[in-house]
């Protein structure tokens, strides 16, 4: 095959690859990917003597395949990568080619004709190219893009992960911030989907929102599922973000790069304004935070080396990257109080390390061993220093205690994940027909918050003019407060998988098993371990909550009314969790031209408690997967397909911390005679009670029988896709497909008592020592029975509730999507590709996570009673109707690339939120109620279209090879379109909200990145 274009020789390899998208054999071999994997198939001339040797470009692995009687081969469980295919007769070399293999995908190499051809074995020095070639995978059923290294180096992206997703139909952005960044996949929530590197799982262990970090430069590939995947993925109703990395050959390659985003090159944030309510005159229209003074400048360090340790026997790559940002902002508002304003301005340094190091071992040709090493830290350090308004500036003095922050764990609804993980894979190639691979991972996580100048061993102390004893000095040494997050907070994931490959006849059978153990410890104390709270009572004779004694008894200062209360607070969980699956698949070649896909996925998923209690129990989850693709004209140029599955969701261990541990608030309460100058700790101390608790907080673990209805259903989904994809020439494909997603059931708490008070009068209960009825989890809207102990002596009954009685819906959301495409594959020196989604995404639930309430993971607001489901059903917060991406890049020169990245999306849905007017529950403006009056979800209007346009500039001069410079503008147009507003409509006495429309997201303004990478 001729190549043109010699006068750009950088560009040969890349369409060597894209010229040899071979068109599709007569007969055509089934194959299944694996996670982490590739495979090359296609046909040869039949003969006994006849062998496939595939040889890998970088490693010079070697893997010999026999074909069968009708001459088809194919080799699965290959290593992404560029390979050089060579056609044996003996000992003979009679035809080579080059293909590069993507993960989680086929290309087929074909030579000549099978058993049977016209063209016989007098071909076979010579390639038969069986159709024109295209980039259409026919062996693929799932949705979803891939992309390489080159790709990502290439386009205008931020260097993450959640960056490139957004590159992919169907995926919007978060619609709740106290989320992060994490990407909403096919119209599910941010915790629903999954994400692997190296085929080991680094879905954030918590909470199950994002996933930990490898260095951008280490990544191989990788591939964004939206739907379709096959049995051996689970653990998600959104999407798979599936990633290999890069690996050592036998060439050393050391590089290094320098990325500078400047702050001086970035666009001004516009201010906040309080939004123009009509009902709140003194804020109306006005400044709210001063944004143009906020800055940010960040630097980027990367250094990669690969190369063998031993020649084609044992190679290793090696990546670091280190991120530093400078950021300063505002942090109070215009109207803050003289003592607030003295932290109204905050500076923080953030250090983020990603170090990656791969090893790969061959003990032989059919024996090959992987290690990676990845590392994941986010360093935070930030002071509040005081700020004017008047000046709009800083006056440089430091207000509260800076902190210094690992993994930042503010909440249990998003913490930064972090890892410090360890993968170990074998792979088989048993025989030309048998392949197994097994892998084991062990990933920990630390969380922690440090005070500066913090003292661990000293208690606080709070004192005001009225409490204070005349003439006595109170110390308050402590410059820390509240809570801190607990001592030994982290996470743990280890376990693993075992796969095992067959090919027999025309089916390719696959199978394996997977689990996974997980640990947390997490949770907040008090700083210092409690607090000292003075107090004042102007009468004598008071006897505080739980006294045995009034403050005259006590003796000291309390006959005049003062006297001191001892708090301590914790909430520290040690939940564990266990997920395991099994699997079988069955890609079947039923003809030349159709393959079916036959899956069956069984999930167990269990929670416990800290004390390894069970708490959440779900056994024997089937979850079946079909799916077809059939070469309509028998050519590889045009490709209809089809699946259909359920998807089951596992209870995040974050839901346990909250709901299974206890907390602990107690106090207890003394008269004094003097304060300690130093420590600021009351002396002479004389109890006059014992240690009590207003909440009966004692920090006793609950029961776990008590927590969750019996026989929970899981969090499912079912999906339907159908689509076509055409080659339409070498240069253009084209497609289109059709989504349908639906919930089955979803896992939420409810907090309403009123059912089983029913149920207990019903059947004569006496209910006079029932200590109440906390929360517990539950299948909303269906029958759910609990186990509840009265307090009158015949411990836990089985308390049966229908439905109705509940009186929250069942669980409605559904995502309907079109998907279009246009793709120019890299020829011609360029690449481009146009996709346009028109979507509806409806219901009255939005998942794990929502907008309404936030919360932590699975424990939204929308449940707790079903007058919060009142008017819920419309379209979701995710809905963005349309939505245009466009991407590519062209070689305008030799030693000139540019590239573009646009989107352009419509605008979510809107809600008015308020209080439910006929009774008050203390959930404030969670209702779908607006001044009173019922007002359905998605019905306050729509925020507006967002525009998104991202360009950039590289130079590789040709005569100093290896170096490339850089340049990206992100949001060239510096467009701030809200993307987010507060729907509270209503304050607790029902008036207006001064923030109901506040703007609380906004495009991010325009930035330079500026990159000098050097290899050789």
């Amino acid at each position: 095959m001729q190549h043109r274009h010699h006068r750009f020789p950088k560009m040969n390899r890349c369409a060597i690859a894209v010229a040899l998208g071979l068109g599709l054999a007569a007969s055509m071999p089934a194959m299944a990917q694996s996670n982490a994997t590739t495979t090359i198939y296609g046909t040869v001339p039949a003969g006994n003597d006849v062998r496939v040797i595939l040889v890998n470009g970088a490693t010079g692995v070697t893997r010999t395949i026999q074909p069968d009687a009708n001459g088809r081969y194919s080799a699965n469980s290959l290593p992404p990568g560029h390979y050089q295919v060579r056609v044996m007769r003996g000992d003979q070399v009679v035809n080579t080619s080059e293909v590069d293999a993507l993960l989680g995908s086929g290309v087929e190499a074909s030579y000549g004709g099978g058993k049977g051809s016209a063209a016989g074995d007098k071909d076979l020095g010579s390639v038969v190219v069986t159709s024109s070639a295209h980039r259409i995978d026919t062996t693929t059923t799932n949705n979803g893009v891939t992309l390489t290294a080159r790709e990502l180096k290439t386009l205008p992206i931020a260097n993450d992960v959640n960056s490139v997703i957004q590159l992919t139909p169907g995926v919007t952005r978060n619609t709740n911030g106290q989320y992060g960044s994490t990407p909403q996949i096919g119209g599910s929530g941010a915790s629903e989907n999954a994400y692997y590197v190296n085929g080991f799982p680094v879905t954030n262990i918590l909470t199950q929102v994002g996933a930990a970090e490898l260095p951008f430069g280490a990544i191989d590939n990788m591939q964004v599922l939206t739907g379709g995947y096959g049995a051996e993925f689970g653990r998600s109703t959104g999407g798979v973000v599936n990633i290999t990395t890069k690996s050592g050959g036998n060439t050393w390659h050391v590089g290094g790069k320098y990325s500078l985003v400047p702050g001086g090159l970035r666009g001004n944030p516009a201010n906040t304004v309080y939004p123009d309510t009509g009902a709140n005159p003194a804020t109306d229209g006005t400044l709210q935070y001063w944004n143009k003074g906020n800055t940010s400048t960040s630097k980027v360090y990367g250094l990669y080396i690969g190369g063998p340790i031993i020649r084609n026997k044992l190679f290793a790559f090696l990546a670091a990257e280190q991120t530093r940002t400078d950021s300063e902002s505002i942090a109070a508002t215009s109207t803050a109080t003289a003592s607030q304003l003295r932290n109204g301005w905050n500076v923080s340094n953030t250090k983020v390390e990603h170090y990656l190091l791969k090893l790969d071992y061959n003990l032989t040709d059919n024996h090959h061993f992987e290690f990676t090493k990845m590392y994941d830290r986010t360093t935070l350090q930030s002071q509040n220093f005081g700020y004017d308004y008047a000046t709009h500036s800083s006056n440089g003095v430091p207000g509260g205690g800076g902190n210094t922050y690992i993994n930042n764990c503010p909440n249990n609804n998003y913490c930064v994940p972090g890892a410090n993980l360890t993968i170990a894979k074998y792979t088989g190639y048993l025989t030309d027909r048998l392949t197994i691979t097994a892998l084991y991972g062990d990933s920990r996580t630390t969380h922690a918050r440090t005070p500066w100048n913090y003292d661990p061993a000293l208690a606080q102390t709070s004192s005001s003019v009225t409490s204070r004893v005349p003439g006595l000095t109170y110390n308050d040494p402590q410059p820390i407060t509240g809570l801190l997050v607990a001592n030994g907070s982290g996470d743990r994931q280890k376990g693993g998988r075992f796969d095992m490959e067959y090919q027999w006849g025309k089916h390719d059978l696959r199978a394996g098993i997977d689990r996974m153990l997980i640990n947390s410890t997490v949770g907040n104390e008090l700083a210092g371990g409690s607090s000292w709270v003075y107090l004042y009572s102007a009468n004598p004779g008071y006897k505080p909550f739980g006294a045995t004694e009034t403050l005259a008894q006590g003796g000291g200062y309390g006959p005049q009314g003062y006297y001191v209360s001892q708090n301590f607070q914790s909430k520290i969980a040690h939940p564990s969790s266990v997920q395991s699956a099994q699997y079988i698949q069955d890609r079947w070649q039923v003809t030349p031209r159709l393959l079916l896909d036959l899956g069956l996925r069984r999930e167990q998923f269990t929670n416990n408690d800290s004390f390894g209690r069970e708490l959440i129990s779900q056994r024997n989850m089937i979850a079946p997967r079909l799916a077809l693709s059939w070469d309509m004209m028998g050519d590889g140029t045009t490709k209809l397909y089809a699946n259909v599955g359920r998807y089951n969701l596992p209870v995040p261990s974050s839901l346990s911390s909250n709901i299974a541990t206890g907390l602990l608030s107690t106090s207890k309460y003394y008269t004094y005679t003097g304060v300690d100058p130093v420590t600021g700790a009351p002396t002479g101390l004389n109890a006059i009670s014992g240690t009590v608790s207003v909440n009966n907080a004692y920090g006793q673990t609950p029961d776990p029988r008590s927590l969750v209805a019996i026989n929970l259903k899981p969090f499912s989904q079912d999906e339907f896709t159908v689509g076509v994809e055409h080659a339409m020439s070498k240069a253009y494909n084209v497609g289109a497909s059709l989504l349908y997603r639906r919930l089955n059931d979803t896992l939420d708490d409810t907090c309403d008592q009123r059912p089983i008070d029913a149920w207990a009068e019903r059947h004569g209960v006496d209910e006079s020592n029932y200590a109440g009825f906390n929360c517990a989890i539950m299948n909303p809207g269906r029958d759910n029975s609990m186990l509840v102990d009265f307090g009158d002596g015949a411990g836990f009954r089985r308390v049966d509730i229908t439905a109705q009685e509940w009186g929250t819906p069942r669980p409605n959301r559904s995502y309907k999507a079109l998907n279009l495409f246009a793709e120019h594959p890299f020829s011609n020196h360029w690449y481009g590709k146009l996709t346009y989604t028109l979507s509806y995404s409806k219901g009255n639930q939005e998942g794990q996570t929502d907008s309404v309430g936030g919360g932590d993971v699975g424990l939204t607001v929308s449940d707790d009673h079903k007058e919060l489901m009142y008017n819920s059903y419309g379209y979701l917060a995710n809905d963005h109707r349309h939505a245009i991406k466009a991407y590519g890049f062209v070689q305008v020169h030799p030693d000139i690339t540019v590239g573009a990245n646009l989107e352009v999306v419509s605008g979510a849905p809107r809600s008015c939120m308020g209080n439910y007017p006929y009774e008050d529950f203390g959930y404030g403006s969670s209702y779908f109620y607006c001044d009173g009056v019922a007002a359905p979800r998605g019905t306050g209007g729509r925020l507006p279209w967002t525009e998104r346009l991202d360009l950039n500039f590289i130079y590789t001069p040709h005569f100093l090879k290896g170096l490339s410079l850089k340049a990206d503008v992100f949001n060239v147009f510096n467009t701030q379109t809200t993307t987010r507003m507060s729907d509270s409509h209503e304050k607790a006495d029902g008036t207006i909200s001064a923030t109901y429309g506040q703007i609380t997201g906004r495009q991010a303004p325009r930035y330079v990145r500026l990159t000098a990478e050097y290899t050789f």
